[in-house]
């Protein structure tokens, strides 16, 4: 098994069934790759609508889509773990473009690109920033790779323990740090996924500070946020600070 694609759950009903079938038609030998399901109990059904698009749906009784990512990769089989969010649409291509990024020397992380696929011309930019900063920092040799759409060798995975469950958000930043002290980590920009917009649409100006704080946060002094609420449990613009005020 040359893929685990791990996709992680919470309530996701409304997106779920495109981002699985974007993953099962990949232009890839279909016994190559697994898809893997890890749902955190969800409420609206999403664990029902997946199973028959998934190969495994491997239900968690704990939230944080930190822990949802290292539970599914316990259920994989394949030597390359790829990470993907519920709303993600990943290019029929994705996976083969992925496969020929690892065949470098040493290469352990890829991530893709993720272009924003809704919202308006703010929303839009934001995520394109996000993916020009990430390149800028790559090529100072600062690897920080989004989550979104990322994939790993297993082994390096295994190795640096996973993503931290500690962490509410920046799990992602962090563990390409880190794994990158076992290889090579690159961008593959033909590795394009389509992505929602929907976590800056409300509350927009209040999230993206937050985004921004967290990561300065953590890259001056290692620490991080241990609670990333979904944007449809946020009815203020200052919850995001309420919940990790301490």
């Amino acid at each position: 098994m040359k893929f685990s694609v791990v996709v992680p759950t919470y309530d996701e009903k409304d997106c779920i069934s495109e981002c699985l079938r974007s993953i099962h038609d990949q232009d890839y030998p279909r016994d190559e790759f697994e898809i893997i399901v890890s749902d955190a109990t969800s409420s609206d059904g999403t664990a029902a609508i997946a199973r028959p698009l998934a190969d495994k749906v491997v239900v968690t009784g704990k939230r944080g889509i930190a822990h949802g990512r290292n539970f599914g990769a316990q259920h994989a089989r394949g030597d390359i773990l790829v990470f993907a969010d519920a709303d993600v649409v990943l290019h029929k291509e994705f996976l083969k473009e992925v496969e020929s990024a690892f065949r470098g020397q040493k290469v352990v992380g890829v991530t893709g690109v993720g272009i924003p696929g809704d919202g308006g011309w703010f929303q839009r930019a934001v995520y394109r920033g996000t993916y020009v900063l990430v390149r800028a920092f790559d090529f100072f040799g600062m690897p920080f790779y989004p989550g979104l759409c990322v994939a790993y060798k297993r082994d390096a995975f295994e190795r640096v323990g996973g993503f931290r469950e500690d962490f509410g958000i920046v799990e992602d930043l962090d563990l390409t740090k880190r794994i990158s002290a076992l290889g090579k980590c690159m961008v593959k920009p033909t590795a394009t996924a389509r992505v929602s917009t929907r976590r800056i649409q409300k509350h927009a100006l209040s999230t993206i500070c937050f985004h921004i704080y967290s990561d300065l946060r953590y890259l001056f002094t290692g620490r991080a946020a241990k609670i990333y609420p979904k944007v449809e449990e946020l009815n203020s613009p200052l919850d995001l600070w309420r919940v990790n005020k301490s």
